[in-house]
């Protein structure tokens, strides 16, 4: 089954004073799963604001040149104390390899599928530890702001 998506934004060519100028919609649009857009919805009609969760920790992608082993995922860099991750048990150069069942290639993926899930939620970290594959469960905190 194909995937649905809400648009968010649309990419466009600059304007500017020129005659010879073109503007307008380039055919680039970004869109948002319809689940994800389902979720805020829900949860700004039942209590005003949405969340985002977040795992309380910082990541960065495999360094080429590097001997840490993996291809893919988000090598850990440092847990917040008390966050998501630390209370699940995942430490500083573990690699996240998959966020609630959902495959992980970089850094920025990790980010991103984590504020997709609402604060509170509680989501199955598989990562690799010592080159041996672990899951958890992490309850999400609260994303901030900014």
């Amino acid at each position: 089954m194909p995937d649905i998506g809400v648009n968010v934004a649309i990419a466009s060519a600059d304007s500017t004073s020129s005659s010879t100028a073109q503007s307008g919609n380039i055919g680039v649009g970004f869109s948002i799963p319809i689940n994800d857009a389902k979720r805020v919805a829900r949860e700004i009609i039942a209590v005003g604001p949405a969340t985002h969760g977040q795992l309380g920790l910082s990541v960065c992608d495999r360094a080429s040149g590097t001997s840490s082993g993996f291809t893919a995922g988000a090598e850990v860099a440092a847990v917040t104390q008390g966050g998501a991750a630390d209370e699940a048990g995942i430490k500083a150069s573990d690699v996240i390899t998959e966020l609630g069942g959902r495959s992980m290639t970089d850094a920025s993926e990790l980010s991103a599928a984590a504020r997709e899930q609402a604060a509170g939620a509680s989501v199955k970290v598989t990562f690799v530890l010592g080159g041996q594959q672990q899951s958890t469960d992490a309850t999400l905190g609260a994303a901030t702001a900014g």
